[in-house]
């Protein structure tokens, strides 16, 4: 898991660095090595000839000298015990033994009835050895160093067209229709292959933005004369005058949908312009106004339904707010609490900075919290013949004008919406 989790950067770093400890280790290993052996076997040429010097100086009569380093013990067949102690039990040939804590070489020759016993202190060649293990470690670090060092810069090197091609994806101009390609800054190495692969899906993507953009603004254009229509005759039913009290009711609710009908039109261009972009409507209003409005509108449906309607307003919002989205989304929220609830209340609670919309019904778990929030996602799919946009609407105005929605559990059981108007 922590491996996955490592930048590119650093995992070239980590191939150098690893690197160098496989091959330099493996290096200093080998140089250890053959010092122990260069040392054994130049101590061993040398003891044989010093000691083969000293048995013809001793056959000839001659005299010879011993090196300041080197001890001679020599014994007879009957003076065997005159040999030290610590030399007892070693047979001929070469002996690498440790005398009072320091390491001695020891040629051991019977020639006729003589033993030869020339011993080596090898103090020299340990302090010579222990300089040359500090080397080989100093240089064993530093080569870890250098390789870090090296793995560092070329990290840099490799990642910084990555880098650069990260920073050009990300920026949102490289949506528009006249954004240059990517692949012509670079080489047709693999970020040259990564760049083209970009360019080829950030067209398809121009392109499937292209045409949501020619929809919402062919359906806008194209459903506001029939709308225009509808609701001049209905202004002109009105205006003749209606002596039935159903005809006139049937009438002004056809002219208030075809109202919502042209709000919610303004609200789906808005949203397929820019998702992000607050501006659009001049058209301003307060929170309290929509709730009077809302009321209006649905205490007639949750009555026929037998649900209580309530208003409860604890605290004046003084904020003005885009009219289109801001009656989209308390009317979907309406709409969705008065579908999903069998019995009980519906609740709509002004507050400062925002509004709840709380219901009795039997609630939603906290696993599907925030799915009903995406498109196609209904609560209850065995209720009416919805289509799951409605939250999805919600929450994506929400997300364009800067508010903050979230699903609770109210605390008399059902759901509580509760949207936020941060940062307007």
């Amino acid at each position: 898991m922590a491996a996955r989790q490592q930048t590119l950067a650093r995992r070239i770093v980590t191939a150098y660095v690893l690197m160098t400890v496989v091959v330099a280790g493996l290096f200093s290993l080998m140089v250890t090595e053959a010092v122990g052996y260069a040392e054994d076997y130049f101590a061993a040429a040398a003891l044989t000839r010093d000691l083969d010097s000293i048995i013809m100086a001793t056959d000839a009569g001659q005299p010879f000298q011993v090196d300041s380093d080197m001890d001679l013990f020599v014994s007879t067949n009957d003076q065997r015990g005159s040999l030290p102690a610590w030399l007892d039990g070693l047979g001929t040939g070469l002996h690498e033994i440790y005398r009072d804590g320091a390491e001695v070489h020891v040629l051991i020759r019977d020639v006729a009835d003589k033993r030869y016993a020339l011993v080596q202190n090898l103090a020299e060649f340990e302090y010579r050895e222990k300089i040359l293990k500090v080397i080989v470690l100093s240089a064993f670090a530093l080569s870890i160093l250098i390789a870090w060092l090296i793995g560092t810069l070329m990290a840099r090197r490799v990642i910084a067209p990555v880098i650069r091609l990260a920073g050009q994806v990300r920026h949102r101009e490289q949506l528009l229709p006249l954004a240059p390609a990517l692949a012509a800054d670079y080489a047709s190495d693999e970020v040259g292959q990564l760049a083209a692969a970009f360019d080829e899906t950030l067209g398809k993507l121009r392109q499937t933005l292209e045409r949501e953009r020619l929809f919402a603004s062919d359906v806008s254009h194209e459903l506001r004369t029939p709308l225009m229509v509808i609701a001049s005759t209905c202004d002109l039913l009105l205006a003749q005058g209606i002596a039935d009290p159903q005809q006139l009711d049937r009438i002004e609710r056809m002219r208030a949908s075809c109202e919502e009908m042209r709000e919610l039109v303004e609200v789906f261009l808005q949203l397929a312009r820019a998702p992000r972009d607050k501006g659009g409507s001049t058209n301003q209003i307060t929170l309290g106004q929509v709730a009077s409005e809302q009321q209006a509108r649905w205490l007639h449906e949750a009555a026929s339904r037998g649900l209580e309607f309530k208003l409860t307003r604890e605290a004046e919002d003084a904020g003005l707010y885009p009219a289109p989205q801001l009656r989209a989304v308390v009317s979907n929220l309406l709409r969705n609490a008065l579908h999903y609830t069998d019995r009980g209340f519906v609740q709509l609670v002004l507050r400062s900075g925002g509004f709840s919309v709380c219901d009795s019904g039997a609630g939603i778990p906290p696993s599907r919290r925030e799915a009903v929030f995406q498109p196609f996602v209904r609560g209850d799919s065995s209720r009416g013949d919805g289509l799951g946009l409605g939250l999805s609407l919600v929450q994506r105005i929400c997300r364009q004008q800067g508010w903050r929605i979230r699903l609770d559990e109210h605390a008399g059981g059902g759901c509580e919406f509760r949207v936020d108007f941060f940062g307007s």
